[in-house]
């Protein structure tokens, strides 16, 4: 076969590599003959598709910035109401609004009161006394101590109870009231005996249940234990409104 002629090769009968080399050494061979020219490599195709995403981004920011603006030239309103961008107009924002609730309030706005009237019941022999004290407002637990002081400041003056009996700690969970007391207070209630440690107890009872709903149980601690003693009463239990034999 002479130089100048060239077999066209066709993919169905193409040599294998072996019989391409020795082709080529012959010159019978050429990159031409391989078909189709190979890819770009990888990295040109990477910047390529990168240039291409960079272009789509900014034709859309453009486009985007175009439209804001044309919507601002048409008087359109894209910003919330009571934007702020810093401390200063923060603030000024929040005396704006308290200044419109005080103007919208008004006179007729009902002030909270800062104290509580709280009744009593001292006992009166078989019976018992009602007393109206006033006790600041205040935590929950807080209000229900000086009432329960006050109610034991009623005993004392009538020498049911010690000077020194006092209460400690006062907690409610739920119906339940629990008083923590100290040792001069079941001193106190020994002293008394059993049927006018009971009706000191009712009167107790129904002052704190009267006043603080929906309490209607106290149990009693003495030091932060519990009692042990039953007599003259049995203050191992909760004692209740209704109960009449403890």
């Amino acid at each position: 076969m002479r130089p100048s002629e060239r077999r066209k090769w066709k993919s169905s009968d193409e040599p294998s590599p072996r019989e391409k080399r020795e082709l080529i050494e012959k010159g019978e061979w050429s990159e031409e003959d391989d078909g189709e020219p190979g890819k770009a490599p990888f990295i040109f195709r990477l910047a390529a598709w990168a240039s291409l995403v960079v272009i789509f981004f900014a034709v859309g920011y453009g486009a985007t910035s175009l439209v804001f603006k044309w919507m601002d030239n048409r008087g359109g309103n894209r910003h919330p109401q009571n934007l702020v961008r810093n401390q200063d107009e923060a603030g000024g924002l929040l005396g704006q609004m308290g200044q419109d609730a005080s103007a919208g309030s008004g006179d007729s706005a009902p002030k909270r009161d800062s104290s509580q009237v709280v009744t009593i019941f001292m006992p009166n022999g078989s019976a018992f006394m009602a007393r109206q004290i006033v006790c600041p407002v205040g935590l929950r637990e807080d209000t229900m101590k000086l009432a329960l002081s006050a109610y034991m400041d009623a005993m004392k003056e009538s020498q049911m109870l010690g000077p020194s009996a006092q209460a400690l700690n006062v907690f409610q969970s739920g119906d339940w009231l629990y008083l923590n007391m100290n040792k001069d207070f079941l001193e106190s209630i020994k002293s008394l005996g059993a049927d006018k440690s009971r009706i000191l107890l009712t009167g107790m009872v129904k002052t704190m249940s009267d006043n603080f709903a929906p309490v209607n149980k106290i149990k009693f601690y003495v030091d932060g234990e519990e009692v042990r003693d039953k007599k003259p009463l049995d203050l191992t239990m909760p004692w209740g409104i209704t109960a009449r034999s403890r």
